[in-house]
């Protein structure tokens, strides 16, 4: 199963597999027209910045998808100043108007980006909280599976971005440990899929993206990673984030509260996502480039034939509410 870290950790990564050497100048005459193109909107514009290379891997519409998202979260970018060179590479600092991230990038001898980075500027980074305060229930009925869960890398893939660092994929497994029956070629094939997700918390909801279709299990849209999504804020600050609803069926629109237990929308395979599964995280900030992934414990959680009043589960959990 895939989820969607890596593009929150860097808006794209490409190989660089062409060793020119590019200059400071010609390098910040680039940048300086994608923040132009970047700030006014004129995503069209971006793209032929780029080399063929690049763009057969990540298309023209996949960039438009990608910088709309990013200025959503980060707003205005204000400023770059030159860090570094290594080799073709040079690094600079950029400022956004919600945040600063560390930038890659190198350009070819025909003066077009073959690769850009942008990664979250974690240097000064204090988490608000490093657990939920409010109570938590299961964001589903029944059981389901935890495939990636915990604090370290073995056990959940996610630790290694800032954001996502108490993230969870929770799915439905069926016989033979499978999560889904017949052939796997159908999302409909999948235990989870269409199966209802609910508000684990009273809170007020600050961000739903819909309208994203769901893919053919085995294909994923990195253009939009987190699919039909849903982000709830707490009282206390805490921002909750649900991935990967199916296409059409998210109930809830920004501004709504909505109380613990409420339906939220199903279970789908929208954005980053390989095969019908909940990605469910818990951050400290609306920003999910600046923001820092806490520790989620749910109350009365049936591990197994045990009930815990307080868990956080850990992969291969299988886990319902009690």
């Amino acid at each position: 199963m895939n989820s969607i870290k890596t593009l929150f950790l860097s808006l794209f990564i490409l190989s660089i597999t062409t060793f020119v050497k590019a200059q400071s100048p010609e390098v910040v005459l680039v940048l300086e027209k994608v923040q132009s193109h970047y700030n006014t909107g004129d995503f069209d514009n971006i793209a032929p910045l780029f080399s063929d290379t690049f763009l057969n891997k990540v298309p023209a519409s996949s960039l438009t998808g990608l910088f709309t998202n990013f200025k959503k979260d980060l707003g205005i970018l204000q400023s770059f100043t030159f860090q570094k060179k290594e080799g073709i590479v040079e690094e600079y600092t950029s400022q956004f108007e919600n945040g600063a991230m560390l930038t890659s990038i190198a350009i070819d001898e025909d003066k077009k980006i073959m690769g850009l980075r942008f990664k979250p500027d974690e240097t000064d980074v204090v988490p608000n909280f490093t657990r939920n305060s409010t109570p938590f229930i299961l964001p589903f009925k029944g059981a389901w599976f935890t495939y990636w869960g915990g604090d370290n890398k073995a056990q959940n893939y996610h630790v290694t971005v800032k954001a996502q660092q108490g993230a969870f994929d929770f799915m439905i497994q069926g016989k033979n440990n499978r999560s889904y029956q017949r052939s796997g070629t159908r999302n409909e094939d999948y235990y989870a899929f269409g199966k209802p997700l609910y508000a684990v918390c009273d809170a007020e909801v600050v961000e739903v993206i819909t309208g994203v279709h769901d893919n053919p299990p085995g294909r994923m849209n990195p253009a939009e990673p987190f699919g039909n999504m849903i982000t709830l804020k707490t009282v206390a600050d805490e921002y909750i984030v649900y991935a990967h609803f199916e296409q059409g069926t998210i109930r809830v629109k920004k501004g709504d509260l909505v109380k613990q237990g409420e339906f939220l929308g199903n279970c789908g395979n929208s954005g980053n996502s390989s095969e019908p599964h909940l990605h469910f995280h818990l951050q400290d900030r609306a920003s999910h480039y600046q923001a820092v992934g806490a520790t989620s414990y749910f109350s009365k959680v049936m591990v197994k034939d045990t009930i815990f009043n307080e868990y956080s589960p850990v992969k291969f959990d299988l886990i319902k509410r009690q």
